[in-house]
């Protein structure tokens, strides 16, 4: 059983090279995709042993995530695990997220950083109350409680469920995109608690524009077609 990590990266290099060594041992093969960095995040994320690609400028985190995904399919992953470049998510929890789909318990895994309640202590709180914002709306919007934490990247993937669901977010909708098509199509999700990271961590979403978007694309897919 192959197993690929996906990271999406924006001037990352301070953090990548520690997040890609970290991964090294625990799955096959490690995919950077360098969404426009205008630093060494390319250089640094190959030096230490990762498949790096890179967009000429930034596309944004659906763009990256569509890319690396297409990559892995294409280098036979049966197994792909998406994670943050910039230090928030811990490698050795991506044991834990892939056991539920190893052994067939359900086809893809959210690790929430929400679903222990003491997580939310360390969760920056002005971000703390958008995510439970935006988790709800993604739960009403398939018609059912699916997830705690509907914006971690920290995610594993069996090889069928990246084939199926149809992605078109560029930027950070793609979050609750997959979450919704891939209850659209039936596949089973569980979620395990991690724990995140924020001292070295520079969010990229921007606090208005970005929400705006996830619920213009959340209130679209879900007048064509509910789940």
């Amino acid at each position: 059983m192959k197993t690929i990590a996906v990271i999406p990266a924006l001037n990352c290099e301070k953090t990548i090279s520690k997040v890609v060594k970290n991964l090294n041992g625990l799955v096959d093969e490690i995919i950077v995709v360098d969404d426009g960095s205008i630093d060494e995040t390319k250089n640094n994320g190959h030096t230490n042993g990762a498949v790096v690609i890179s967009h000429p400028q930034n596309k944004g985190l659906g763009e990256a995530l569509k890319t690396g995904f297409k990559q892995a399919l294409k280098r036979d992953a049966d197994i792909i695990v998406t994670l943050d470049g910039d230090g928030q998510h811990k490698p050795a929890d991506v044991q834990r997220v892939m056991d539920l789909l190893i052994n067939n318990h359900c086809d893809v895994v959210i690790g929430s950083r929400l679903l222990k309640k003491e997580g939310w202590r360390n969760f920056p709180k002005h971000r703390l109350w958008g995510n439970l914002i935006l988790t709800l709306l993604t739960n009403a919007a398939i018609g059912k409680k699916i997830t705690t934490d509907s914006q971690s990247g920290y995610r594993a993937f069996k090889r069928k469920v990246v084939k199926k669901i149809n992605l078109q977010s560029s930027r950070m909708a793609i979050a609750s995109e997959i979450i919704f098509e891939t209850a659209k199509n039936k596949f089973t999700i569980k979620e395990v608690p991690i724990k995140a990271t924020y001292e070295d961590e520079i969010s990229n979403q921007r606090l208005i524009i970005d929400p705006l978007r996830i619920m213009r694309m959340l209130f679209s897919k879900s007048l064509r077609k509910r789940p």
